[in-house]
């Protein structure tokens, strides 16, 4: 099992590369296509394009990979709890903390750095303190508070899996239900009041955005002979969900575009995409007997999911910002574009992590890539 959740730990971080990778693509494709269209054509028009469904199909594909980190870290909260204890350790979870912690400040300054030196952007003291608190120096950092919460909530959360699983369950998944439900009301232009308001009233980097995701982590890791026994059962029909979920998430996505009446609609999860997060996990670990493709590697980058996580973002952004001075034709051909930000999404990270392993400052490397 630990080989597995290893396995689904690697496809995780792949995933998040190509998920922010076809973001990026579309900040190419609508805010920069004054660099490579001529000036009267609208950007709007690139939608419903090949490249935007393209962009939209990785989107999709790869919407569950936040979800399955959350799932593996509280699965490993619960192995790292003691049987004889009512709750997991402060001290481990403090040790937790400091290993997400100290990588995490060392690129946020990196990141603050680069913004100041090459974009010349100047945040207050009170900003910038802000932005760490909350992961905003960048567009994905809000993972590592987000899970630093879910580490420091760890010994309530460990006691009332343990007290009584099924409730904890059952509640946790009220919760996220209520949250998966807050924008529907822009996704659908109801005559809510405040309805962008009420559509961003838990923030991503906000535990309760991602509760049952965590707590079902802990509870398989408690029950595991129970969940393992129940996923071989649905396999095949988490199987059938995973293959019709990625159409029809493009379909629902696009209604809700629609519908909206906004003229750009940033990605949220739904209720599908939260449907096709569980299908995934559930054939990952439903399928135990089968041989998955490129295990090594995958699980190589499972072990290195952190530093990559902490890594990628920088690379694709500074990448697409000298393509959008040096080459923007370049910004209109999604075909090329992508394997050029997913290479150097994934490929540097992981070569500058492989150098500082096996050089003189490698006793540096925890403090750096966690």
């Amino acid at each position: 099992m630990f080989r597995r959740l290893l396995y689904l730990n690697g496809l995780a971080i792949a995933c998040v590369v190509l998920f922010h990778a076809a973001g990026m693509g579309f900040v190419a494709l609508f805010s920069w296509a004054h660099r490579y269209l001529p000036a009267p054509v609208n950007p709007a028009a690139q939608i419903g394009t090949p490249a935007y469904f393209f962009l939209r199909f990785i989107e999709q594909t790869t919407s569950f990979s936040i979800v399955a980190f959350l799932f593996v870290s509280g699965y490993f909260i619960a192995i790292a709890t003691s049987k004889n204890r009512e709750t997991i350790s402060w001290n481990i979870v403090g040790n937790r903390v400091k290993t997400l912690l100290i990588p995490y400040l060392f690129w946020s300054f990196v990141v603050i750095f680069l913004q100041v030196s090459l974009e010349g952007r100047r945040p207050t003291p009170v900003q910038l303190l802000s932005d760490l608190a909350l992961g905003q120096t960048n567009e994905v950092l809000y993972f590592v508070p987000l899970l630093i919460q879910f580490y420091l909530l760890a010994p309530l959360l460990v006691f009332f899996a343990k007290k009584n699983w099924k409730l904890f369950l059952g509640i946790a998944g009220l919760v996220q239900l209520a949250v998966l439900l807050l924008p529907y009301p822009l996704f659908l232009n109801l005559d809510v009041p405040n309805a962008a308001r009420l559509s961003a009233l838990v923030p991503k980097w906000l535990f309760l955005s991602r509760v049952f995701w965590f707590s079902a982590g802990i509870v398989f890791g408690f029950q595991l002979e129970a969940f393992k026994s129940a996923f071989q059962r649905l396999r095949w029909a988490a199987l059938a969900v995973v293959i019709i979920a990625i159409p029809l998430g493009m379909v629902e996505w696009e209604l809700y575009f629609r519908l909206s009446g906004q003229p750009w609609l940033a990605y949220r999860e739904t209720l599908l995409d939260a449907c096709f997060s569980i299908a995934v996990i559930t054939c990952l670990l439903g399928f135990l007997q089968v041989r998955l493709p490129a295990a090594r590697g995958l699980e190589r980058l499972g072990k290195d999911s952190y530093g990559i996580y902490l890594t990628h973002y920088l690379f694709i952004e500074y990448t697409a910002k000298v393509i959008y001075r040096l080459y923007p034709q370049l910004l209109g051909n999604q075909i090329v574009l992508q394997p050029i930000l997913i290479l150097v999404g994934l490929g540097i990270p992981v070569v500058m992590m492989y150098i500082v392993d096996h050089s003189p400052v490698r006793k540096l490397y925890a403090y750096i890539f966690g």
